[in-house]
C-alpha cells in the first residue's frame, strides 16, 4: 500500500458498505453496548496497523474489511460477556474490547465521518433494522458479505432458488421502507 492518503481514499470509499456490514453482523445488544462509529474506527485501525495484508483487487479489500469487522464484533461479544459476569451490564467502554493499539488522532468526528453518518445512511440503517430478520440475514450475507447465493444457501439451509426469492423480496422489502419515492 502506497501513501496514507491512497489508503485512507480506498477506506472511504468502503466507509457506508462497511457500516451497513457491522449493522448486519452486530445484534441489538452490541448496538446497545457500543457506537457504530467506534466499530468503524477499529475497523479501520486494525485495517490500517497492516496495510501490507491489504489486497489489490477492492473487491477483495472489501471481504478484508467484512472479515475484520466480524473480528471486531466478536471481541465486542466477548467483552459483553466478560462485563456480565462481572456484574456490569453497561455500555462497554473502548478499551475493554479493542485491541488495535492506537487511539484516533482527534477527538471529533472527521469529515468522512461526518458525511458518512448523514441523513442517508441513518435512513437506510432504519430501514434494514425495520426488515425481518430473515430479510436483513439474506441481505447481510449476499450483499455485505459477498456470499453466493449457493454459500448463502448453505447457511441458511435453504435451497439456492429459495434463497434467490428470498433476496429479491427482501430488498424489494428494503426498498418499501426507505420509499419508494427517494433515491439513497
Amino acid at each position: 500500500m502506497s501513501g496514507g492518503t491512497e489508503a485512507g481514499a480506498r477506506l472511504a470509499r468502503w466507509d457506508r458498505r462497511l457500516r451497513m456490514v457491522l449493522l448486519h453482523l452486530a445484534g441489538p445488544a452490541v448496538r446497545a453496548r457500543v457506537d457504530a462509529d467506534d466499530l468503524v474506527q477499529e475497523v479501520y485501525l486494525r485495517a490500517l496497523s497492516r496495510p501490507e495484508a491489504w489486497p489489490e483487487d477492492d473487491a477483495a479489500l472489501g471481504r478484508y474489511l467484512t472479515a475484520i469487522a466480524r473480528h471486531v464484533v466478536v471481541d465486542v461479544v466477548r467483552a459483553a460477556r466478560a462485563a456480565k459476569r462481572d456484574g456490569r451490564v453497561e455500555t462497554l467502554d473502548r478499551d475493554t474490547w479493542t485491541r488495535a493499539g492506537a487511539t484516533p488522532a482527534a477527538v471529533t468526528a472527521g469529515p468522512a465521518t461526518r458525511a458518512s453518518g448523514g441523513e442517508v445512511s441513518r435512513r437506510m440503517a432504519q430501514a434494514f433494522l425495520a426488515l425481518s430478520p430473515e430479510h436483513r440475514r439474506v441481505i447481510g450475507l449476499r450483499q455485505f458479505e459477498g456470499l453466493s447465493a449457493r454459500e448463502t444457501a448453505a447457511r441458511m439451509g435453504r435451497g439456492e432458488t429459495a434463497v434467490h426469492s428470498l433476496y429479491r423480496r427482501a430488498l424489494g422489502a428494503w426498498e418499501t421502507a426507505l420509499g419508494e419515492d427517494d433515491d439513497v
